[in-house]
Formats: structure tokens, sequence, C-alpha cells
């Protein structure tokens, strides 16, 4: 069976990433860490590609599944940790 490859997010993507799985839209993003809103929707696909998703919600629901993300009792997005040096790498599910 071959082996997935693991997909590989930069900071800013990761960064991204955690703001949209808190429900931030693209402008809300944007104005959060001070960038263009078309920037972060490049970005989103980048992340959506990187992760194989269809949408902003599967892209969420894969990074969830690939322990990228977790969510507690109340619902609140938790990460478990913050990505060493310039790259995020985990496996997929």
């Amino acid at each position: 069976m071959k082996s997935e490859q693991e997909p590989e997010l930069t900071r800013r993507e990761f960064q991204i990433l955690k703001l949209i799985a808190k429900g931030y839209s693209a402008k809300e993003v944007a104005l959060e860490i001070n960038i263009a809103p078309r920037t972060v929707e490049g970005h989103i696909d980048t992340i959506k590609l990187k992760l194989r998703a269809r949408n902003r919600t599967h892209m969420v629901t894969r990074a969830i599944a690939a322990q990228m993300l977790t969510v507690d009792d109340e619902g609140d997005m938790l990460i478990p940790g913050p990505p060493p040096s310039g790259l995020f790498v985990s496996g997929m599910l």
C-alpha cells in the first residue's frame, strides 16, 4: 500500500487555518493578521489543496482528523502545539 505524503503548512497557513476553524471570514482574518483579503483567499486555496479538501468546512474537518487541531468539550478549537520552525507537518487519516 502506498503511504500518503504528509501535508506541510507554513506558519502563515497554519495561522489562517486556526482562525478559519474559529469561524473567521477571510475579511476578518485579513484584518486580524494585517494582510489583504485576497491574500487570505489565496492561502485558503493552498491549504485546501494541501489537505485535499473540497471547501472550508472540509478543510477544518481534515485538519481535525489529522490532529492538527482539536476541539474541547465546549466546542472551542485547541491547537496541539505550535508548528516547528517554518513548517507544520502532520499525517492524514
